[in-house]
């Protein structure tokens, strides 16, 4: 008997059987779309986090500090009435222009630049009210969404130069953050003895209300390293040693990222992690939300292979004198066993169908989902990844045939003659 033929017959007796074929179907639809749309949200959260990520630094970039030694020993022991308790003073250590030279000495190494922080009393522009605000030394490399102005190139902003919150707009009396570029600002600061001083700035771009939640926003005047720097030693004491919380290394375009920071843990007692890192961790989580839904997609197919068992079985009492009239007109027993885990592939793959069409219905509510969230428009969440759906497919298919196994053996093994008595 042709393959041809014996897909059509096994087709044409799951359609004698239309209630019992579409609930087992239904049952291994269940799982694949379980997997379908864990494998969807996977393919969307991957690629939104991606941009997140990607936009919040450059991926040459490490972003080192100094190894902290805090002595974490304790003496838990019940004191007696006037025992000395000794107590350990820890310190946090910062880097210090020193290792600044010597990170920057580092082979693939293209620049290091200082992380700052800042204390910005009050701001005033067009004679406006006094605001008190936080002032953030943006580094090259890292992004800012901007509604109105540019920056220089690799997002760089020059001497003089402040990114206006996109809040600040109205306050400071401006129709329109177009309005405020080239206006000057004036910040105010508190140098260590009490005394103020200020430095006056130009708008050169307004920054917009961000896009995703996850992008960790602050109202904040974005200023250069350059200036920065100028004023965190203005403000830093007397007697007070330069130091740096942490730098900022950018690595060379032709460098290995990877190699650049193990040299710079070999430099000394330093702690380094890139922005690479970053995104490879925010995506492990993403992976494993995954596979936990994959994994009840799974339960859910093999719950359903003792469906299709049951289904073929019920098929065996069911048609039993019409195997025995196919095997008496000369039908062999291979051709009979082949019929039957044809018609499990087929309902292997009316469940494959039915999960995957599901998922991709609900991919249809992005819009929806992002609207609920707040996210751009545009954001899709859930992706379908049709390669890996037609692999899902397959492989429910081949599950479902080797689920048909033992009761595609026992028609086979059916004698004709005893099938034909069969009442």
């Amino acid at each position: 008997m042709k393959i041809r033929d014996t897909i059509r017959r096994a087709g044409r007796n799951l359609r004698q059987a239309k209630g019992r074929t579409i609930l087992t179907s239904l049952a291994i639809g269940v799982g694949a779309f379980t997997i379908a749309l864990a494998m969807a949200a996977g393919n969307g959260g991957r690629n939104y986090l991606d941009g997140v990520v990607s936009g919040a630094g450059d991926m040459r970039t490490i972003q080192v500090s100094a190894k902290q030694n805090f002595d974490t020993s304790s003496d838990d022991k019940p004191k007696k009435v006037g025992e000395e308790i000794i107590t350990t003073t820890n310190t946090f250590r910062e880097l210090t222009p020193n290792d600044r030279k010597a990170i920057a000495k580092i082979d693939g190494v293209e620049k290091v630049l200082p992380i700052f922080g800042v204390d910005m009393y009050a701001v005033v522009a067009n004679g406006s009210d006094e605001y008190e605000g936080v002032m953030q030394v943006q580094y090259d490399g890292t992004a800012i969404d901007l509604t109105a102005g540019k920056l220089g190139d690799n997002n760089e902003i020059l001497p003089g130069q402040v990114v206006l919150p996109h809040k600040y707009v109205e306050s400071f009396g401006f129709k329109s953050a177009e309005a405020a570029l080239g206006k000057k600002l004036t910040a105010k600061f508190t140098a260590p003895d009490g005394s103020r001083f200020a430095r006056e700035f130009t708008i050169v771009a307004v920054d917009a209300q961000p896009k995703s939640p996850l992008a960790f926003y602050q109202d904040e005047f974005r200023i250069s390293n350059k200036d920065g720097e100028e004023i965190a030693r203005l403000q830093r004491p007397v007697d007070a040693p330069e130091s740096y919380y942490a730098l900022m290394v950018t690595a060379r375009k032709d460098a290995n990222i990877d190699t650049v920071k193990q040299a710079i843990l070999g430099a000394g007692e330093y702690q380094a992690q890139t922005f690479a890192e970053m995104r490879t961790s925010i995506m492990e989580m993403v992976n494993i939300v995954q596979y936990g839904l994959m994994g009840f997609g799974l339960l859910a197919i093999i719950a359903s292979v003792f469906g299709i068992i049951n289904t073929q079985y019920i098929s065996v009492l069911e048609r039993t004198q019409q195997i025995g009239l196919m095997k008496a007109l000369g039908m062999r027993r291979r051709d009979v066993g082949r019929l039957f885990k044809l018609e499990a592939a087929w309902i292997g793959f009316l469940g494959g169908i039915i999960g995957v069409g599901l998922a991709f219905l609900v991919t249809l509510l992005n819009p929806v989902i992002a609207d609920v969230i707040d996210l751009e428009k545009g954001t899709e969440l859930l992706q379908m990844d049709w390669l890996m759906s037609l692999v899902l497919i397959v492989a429910l298919m081949l599950v479902a045939v080797v689920s048909g196994h033992f009761p595609s053996r026992k028609a086979a093994k059916l004698d004709p003659i005893e099938a034909l008595r069969t009442e």
